[in-house]
């Protein structure tokens, strides 16, 4: 049991990276000295990591900026997708509200009752036609509509 527990610990120390640790002696004379051990007598001495891990291989170099740059670029390119798609929003809803003011004014000209939109009454006075009352109707609905798609171009954003 001691050794498959001694075993694990020598195997989990083997995977850390290797460090070395040294110490940075001062003197009273201001000299400093690198040892792996505090210098009898100094002023000063502060622990020292070194990290001798090997360097990465201009290859792995290679590869990291290869990554970096794909994710600037996929980053960048949603970005612009990103605007795109706002700028169609924004587009939209403008056609949207050109449409309702196209609408609205249509309806304006509409309630206009003209002579040619009553017709005579045999005893007299005269009527809406029901050719007036059915534009009337649709430039109403054609409001109602081009104000539900400014809604929904609105809602999308």
């Amino acid at each position: 049991m001691k050794t498959r527990l001694l075993l694990a610990a020598m195997l989990a120390t083997a995977s850390l990276p290797c460090m070395a640790e040294i110490t940075r002696s001062v003197d009273s004379q201001g000299n400093v000295t690198f040892s792996d051990e505090p210098v009898p007598g100094s002023v000063e001495s502060t622990p020292v990591i070194i990290d001798t891990s090997p360097a990465p291989s201009k290859q792995e170099i290679n590869e990291s900026e290869q990554q970096a740059q794909e994710m600037i670029n996929r980053a960048n390119l949603n970005q612009q997708e990103r605007d795109s798609r706002s700028a169609d929003r924004s587009a939209g809803i403008q056609a949207a509200q050109m449409n309702l003011d196209a609408a609205a004014a249509h309806l304006e000209d509409v309630q206009v009752v003209r002579a040619e939109d009553r017709q005579g009454l045999a005893g007299g006075g005269t009527r809406l036609r029901p050719e007036y009352l059915q534009r009337l109707q649709e430039a109403e609905q054609q409001v109602k509509d081009a104000q539900k798609q400014l809604d929904a171009a609105k809602m999308s954003r």
